[in-house]
């Protein structure tokens, strides 16, 4: 995962962290991307580098953060 996934994925649990206090819990919109990101997180392997143990944690916590109501989807 590079800088740039990096990045997305901190602005996207911004953005919908965000947004939380707008929309009720059970927006379509909400739940449908908390599915679909959650459905699409990364895999974790014994051949994994540290660096990409590293970002995929990151991505675990990024979505976490957004979605806490999803985190059953993180593998």
């Amino acid at each position: 995962m590079n800088v740039l996934m990096k990045f997305a994925a901190v602005l996207s649990a911004t953005y919908l962290t965000g947004c939380a206090s707008t929309m009720t819990q059970d927006s379509a919109t909400t739940n449908e991307v908390c599915r679909a990101w959650g459905e699409r997180l990364p895999t974790r392997s014994t051949q994994d580098t540290q660096q990409t143990q590293d970002e995929i944690q990151t991505a675990y916590a990024a979505f976490s953060l957004a979605c806490p109501d999803w985190v059953h989807l993180i593998p």
